[in-house]
Parts: C-alpha cells; sequence; structure tokens
C-alpha cells in the first residue's frame, strides 16, 4: 500500500536536502542533551497546550521536546523522524499506547520519557521497532499492569525508570530481553513480595531500588543473578526482619538500606557474610535491640547508620564481630541510656554519635567522658561532641557530658535494666511469646530468669532459653493457662543485683462443653462461647470416671460443629467428656472444657423401645385415618365434577335450541313454499 509515510522513504535523499522551517509552535536549537550527553538538533515544544503533535518537524530532528501538552492519543501522531535520538512526551494526557503502531519508525531512538501520564498498561509490542533504546522513563503515573515480553527485542536498554506508579508485582519475564540492564527504579510502588529469581536474567544489574513498597515478604532465592548488584535500597517497606540468606547471593553488593521498616531485633547473623560497605538501618519506630553477632564477619563494613530509633534501647558489647574497616557509626538520636565501650574498643579512631540518646551518667558513660578529653587519640571520635548529655536517675534535668569531672565517675556501678521494669503481657492458648532482658553494668552483669514454678533457668540450665540466642532471651511455645505468672529476669555484678519482672496472663479459650442428651448408650454434648471459630478443628475426648489411669479416646470434629452424639457406651456408667486441641508441640491435647455425665441403665433402653413401640402403632393408625379420610373427599370432588360436567351442558343445550327452533322451523316452511 503506497502510503505518505512510504513517500517520504522514497523522497528523503531529495527532502534532506531541502530547508524544513521549525514549527511556528516550537523552537528549534542546537542543545546538549543530558541523556545523550552530546550536542543534538532540538525542536522544543514545552508547555505549549498542544493537542497534537506538530505534523511538520525537521527530518534533521535528534531531539523532540513535547512536555506539559495535552496530548491524549499518540496514534499516527508522530512524525517520521529517522534521526530522532530522545523524545520527551511526560506531563501529557496519553491514556493508552496501544501494542506498536506509535514508535515503530523511530528506530535510532535511545531516550524515552513517558512519565506523568495516564494510561495503566504496557501491552506487548507497544515498544516495537525502538531496539536501540537505552532509556526508559515511565515514572508517577497510573502504571498498574505490564505484559510479560513487553521489553523483548530491548537488549540494548540499561535505565529503566517505573517509579511512582501502582505495580504490585515484579515478573521475570520482563527482564529475558533486557540483560544489559543496569538501573532499575521501582521505589513508590505497591510491591507486596518478591519472588525467586525475580531478577536473574539482568546479571549486568548495578542498582536495584525498591523503597516505598510493600514489601512484607522476600523469597530467599529473590536475588539470585545480581552478582553484579552494588546498591539495594529496601527502605520504607513492611520487612519485619532482615533478609539474611537473600543477601547472600549478592557478591557486590556495597549499599544496603533497610531504613523506615518495622523490624523489632537484630539477631546474631542478622547481617552475615555479605561484601557491604555502608549499612542503614535507621528511622524505625519498632527496633529495640541489636544483639551479640548481629553484624557478623563483614570484612568490607565501613560504615553503619543506625540513628533516629526511638525505641532503641540496647547495643551489645559485641554487636559487631569480625568486622575489621568499621570507620563510622552513627547511633545518635535513639533510646540508648548506656554504651559498651568495648563496641570500638582495638578500632582504630571509629567516628561516633551518641548526642540525643538519655545517657546516664553512671559508670558506663565513664569511657566517654574520657574519649572527650583525648580527642583524636582515642579509639572514638565524637561527632558533635558539644551536644552530648547525662542524667542522674533521679533527675530529668540533664548536663553535659564535657562538664563531668573524670574523678567523679565511679569505674563500676550496679546493673542497670533496659526497657520497663515490670510489664504485664496478655497472650492466647498456644501463642509463642518471648521475653527480653538486656542490662548494663561494669563488671557486665550476668543475666538468668526465675519461672512462676521457682525454677531457675541460666546458660547451664537453658530448656527454655534458645540455643545460640541472647542468654536474656526467654521463649515460650504453645502456651497454656498454666504458663501465666510472674518470670523474673535477674541481672547481677559484684556490684549489685538488679530484677524485672514480667507477668504474663494467659488468657483461657472461652467455650464451654455440656452434656444434653443422656441415653443407656450414648450421649450428645454440645459446647457453646465465643471461642468456637479459633481453631480449625477440634477433639472430643472422653473415659469413664470408675477406671483410674484409662486414656482417653478421641473424636475430631470440624470448627463447625456445635454438637456431637458419642455412641456405644456402656450403661450405668460415669463418663467424663472434654473438649481439646491437639498440642503438636508435646503430643498431647490442651483441655478447653470437661463435663460429667452417667449413662442410664439398661432398663432405659428397654423403656424407649417400648415407648417408641407405642408411639409407631399411633402413627400407623394415624396414617391410615389419614389417607380414608383423602379418599372419601377424592370421591366426592370426583362425583360433583362429573355431576357438572353431564348435567350442565344439557341444560345449556335444550336452552340454545329453544331460541333457535322459530328461525329454524321458518327457514324450513319457506323452503317448502318455494318448490
Amino acid at each position: 500500500m503506497f502510503t505518505w509515510l512510504t513517500l517520504q522513504i522514497i523522497m528523503w535523499p531529495v527532502v534532506s536536502s531541502l530547508e524544513i522551517s521549525c514549527p511556528i509552535e516550537c523552537d528549534c536549537l542546537v542543545h546538549q542533551s543530558l541523556f545523550i550527553n552530546a550536542k543534538v538538533q532540538t525542536v522544543n515544544c514545552s508547555s505549549r497546550d498542544l493537542l497534537e503533535i506538530p505534523s511538520v518537524v525537521p527530518l534533521t530532528t535528534e531531539s523532540l521536546l513535547l512536555p506539559g501538552n495535552q496530548f491524549s492519543d499518540l496514534l499516527n501522531n508522530i512524525p517520521f523522524l529517522p534521526r530522532l535520538l530522545e523524545l520527551d512526551l511526560s506531563n501529557n494526557l496519553i491514556k493508552q499506547l496501544g501494542r506498536g503502531s506509535i514508535f515503530q519508525n523511530l528506530t535510532k531512538l535511545r531516550f524515552l520519557d513517558l512519565s506523568y501520564n495516564r494510561f495503566r498498561t504496557l501491552l506487548n509490542g507497544v515498544f516495537r521497532g525502538i531496539h536501540k533504546l537505552e532509556t526508559l522513563v515511565i515514572s508517577a503515573g497510573h502504571l498498574k499492569f505490564i505484559d510479560e515480553r513487553v521489553f523483548d527485542d530491548m537488549n540494548n536498554m540499561k535505565h529503566l525508570n517505573l517509579k511512582g506508579n501502582s505495580i504490585h508485582s515484579i515478573s521475570a519475564e520482563w527482564f529475558y530481553d533486557v540483560m544489559n540492564l543496569e538501573f532499575l527504579e521501582l521505589a513508590h510502588n505497591e510491591v507486596f513480595y518478591l519472588n525467586g529469581e525475580t531478577f536473574s536474567a539482568v546479571v549486568h544489574l548495578r542498582h536495584l531500588s525498591l523503597s516505598h513498597n510493600r514489601i512484607r515478604g522476600i523469597h530467599e532465592r529473590a536475588f539470585v543473578g545480581l552478582r553484579n548488584l552494588t546498591t539495594l535500597l529496601l527502605d520504607n517497606n513492611y520487612i519485619t526482619e532482615v533478609p539474611s540468606v537473600a543477601l547472600l547471593s549478592m557478591r557486590s553488593l556495597r549499599v544496603l538500606r533497610l531504613d523506615a521498616n518495622p523490624i523489632s531485633q537484630l539477631g546474631t547473623g542478622a547481617f552475615t557474610h555479605v561484601p557491604v560497605e555502608e549499612i542503614s538501618l535507621s528511622n524505625s519506630t519498632t527496633l529495640q535491640l541489636i544483639d551479640r553477632g548481629s553484624f557478623l564477619d563483614l570484612l568490607s563494613l565501613e560504615k553503619a547508620y543506625l540513628f533516629n530509633n526511638p525505641s532503641l534501647q540496647y547495643v551489645d558489647s559485641h554487636a559487631f564481630i569480625n568486622v575489621p574497616q568499621l570507620r563510622v557509626l552513627l547511633l545518635h538520636r535513639n533510646n540508648l541510656s548506656a554504651l559498651s565501650h568495648e563496641i570500638v574498643k582495638r578500632r582504630p579512631s571509629v567516628h561516633l554519635t551518641l548526642h540525643g540518646n538519655p545517657l546516664l551518667c553512671n559508670c558506663n558513660v565513664r569511657w566517654i567522658r574520657k574519649a572527650l578529653g583525648q580527642g583524636n587519640s582515642s579509639s572514638a571520635v565524637f561527632l558533635d561532641p558539644d551536644k552530648l548529655t547525662c542524667s542522674q536517675t533521679q533527675k530529668l534535668d540533664s548536663i553535659s557530658l564535657k562538664s563531668l569531672n573524670l574523678a567523679d565517675i565511679p569505674p563500676f556501678c550496679e546493673p542497670v535494666m533496659i526497657g520497663y521494669l515490670n510489664k504485664t503481657i496478655n497472650a492466647e492458648i498456644r501463642e509463642s511469646q518471648t521475653f527480653a532482658c538486656r542490662a548494663f553494668g561494669i563488671p557486665p552483669p550476668k543475666l538468668h530468669w526465675i519461672l512462676p514454678s521457682g525454677i531457675v533457668l541460666n546458660e547451664s540450665n537453658n530448656n527454655f532459653l534458645t540455643p545460640g540466642k541472647h542468654p536474656g532471651t526467654l521463649t515460650l511455645h504453645h502456651l497454656k493457662p498454666k504458663d501465666s505468672g510472674v518470670y523474673k529476669c535477674v541481672a547481677e555484678n559484684n556490684v549489685s543485683v538488679a530484677f524485672k519482672n514480667i507477668t504474663l496472663q494467659v488468657k483461657n479459650v472461652d467455650i464451654g462443653l455440656f452434656p444434653q442428651r443422656v441415653s443407656s448408650t450414648f450421649v450428645t454434648v454440645v459446647w457453646n462461647g465465643t471461642a468456637r471459630n479459633n481453631f480449625p478443628e477440634y477433639d472430643i475426648l472422653y473415659k469413664t470416671d470408675n477406671q483410674p489411669g484409662e486414656e482417653y479416646k478421641t473424636i475430631t470434629v470440624s470448627y463447625v460443629h456445635r454438637s456431637y452424639t458419642i455412641n456405644n457406651l456402656e450403661p450405668d456408667t460415669n463418663y467424663q467428656f472434654c473438649i481439646a486441641v491437639k498440642d503438636e508441640e508435646e503430643g498431647d491435647y490442651l483441655q478447653l472444657s470437661c463435663a460429667h455425665a452417667q449413662t442410664r441403665d439398661a432398663n432405659f433402653i428397654m423403656q424407649g423401645i417400648y415407648t417408641t413401640s407405642k408411639g409407631a402403632i399411633a402413627v400407623v393408625l394415624g396414617i391410615v385415618a389419614g389417607m380414608f379420610l383423602t379418599i372419601c373427599m377424592a370421591s366426592m370432588v370426583t362425583r360433583k365434577y362429573r355431576h357438572r360436567h353431564y348435567e350442565t351442558p344439557e341444560k345449556s343445550l335444550i336452552g340454545n335450541m329453544a331460541h333457535a327452533l322459530p328461525e329454524n322451523l321458518s327457514s324450513s316452511l319457506m323452503s317448502q313454499d318455494s318448490t
């Protein structure tokens, strides 16, 4: 088909020699492109309230700038520009892009900006023809859906910016043909989970931003293939724990940001064996503890940003193990009452911030005051030293650390517990509960627990303590009402002893079991209460009361049931019935409610049969009588129907004949006369 486009291509040698004037709506100039990094022939039509792209644009145009107009449809609207390298269509009203007829003739295009538009989908084929594209920007739009192979044949693309859209998930198929991608921006979207091997095809990716999404989970193989990634931004998501295993696959990672995530604690090995140089976990309202070995075997780590965490009360003295290159540690504006000297001891000149913390003026600040007097010769160089303050336990007013006399600060002091000294925790049956107890002091205090039963738990008696965890961490699994009580944490050193009490209240399940019908050989039990739907299934336990040591017989019922009949029971026998749930941890049953019932004697069975027999005879006689009455009524109805059917039509026929007779007779007489 011979089209105007075909004519343009044929006439190109002729037309190119002619000078095409600049569109009246635009400015034409030679411009230094920031994206192409070169001076290019530019047609600038920015913010001119254009409804359509100018139809006549110089064929030598290399950069066409059209942001801030009112284009809503680009179909057949982009002129033929064989030398175009850069196209900016941002801040328009584009509602759809179609499947491939818009950009297919821009074969040399290297930069395309479609930001701040209104289209919601990218369909396969939409970028057909622009194989040399290196940078694609679609930020701050309404994009929700991207076809799996939308970037096919775009293996020159290095920068992809999809920031600020409404994308819910990331497909691995997007990246199959963009294996040379180096920069991927997906911040400010709605991604909630990272699947395994999502980025396995983009082996040259160096920068990945997933900030400000809704990420709650990260598969252990989510970052497989990212062997050249240097920067990973995961801040401002819903991540509750450091994805330690997933991070191991990135052997070139240098910068990791996890700021403003709901992470409550850093345990041993939270960050380990990653060649990262900079870690940031700041601006978190939930971070409370940084335990021993949280930063483990990080041979390249130089900077740790852990500031502005208002709940952070404890950083273990050995939080950094085998981290030889640590040079910057920012801990300002946290909730620390003390910081151990061991963190920076034997490290060459660590630049440290600690201002904005509620430090106590006791032996724990002695090393800080000493470091302030030594200046740069100390192992710790405090940034903003004039802002460092501390306060006495009984006083609220803070005083400058610099004003303290070193001789007045004792070298030893009693343990200081972290957090509330008395706390009550409400928990549900079968939940798990972890208690954290930490303390500062010199010498460093030792911790142990005293259970409500009086049992003492320490590092040598650790049935309840998790191996590898801090000795101040106590975890109870599959809670039962009997676990309720006061758990006492004891911190002890050569100076004194400190206590912290935690009261655990395990709520009983609101469910009651009652026998409803009792016979000689069966009992029907019913249950009610607000907790009937708390568990997917229950077990009905029963056994006789008069045989000590007898094991319960069990029947499993769904939570949708509200009653159950237990059969094959012995007459005149006392039984105990319980409703329970299985405790998988201990292989036993947790009884929620129990009841007792005595079955009827054997005579009750005969009475029931006798009563049933009389009742059955009465029922049979009633049925026979009912059938007889039904037959009589049917017979009467039939007679009436026949009476109406045979008698009434005859009367009607005679009447009709009486009215018709004179006319018929007249007609007969007339016919006789005519003959």
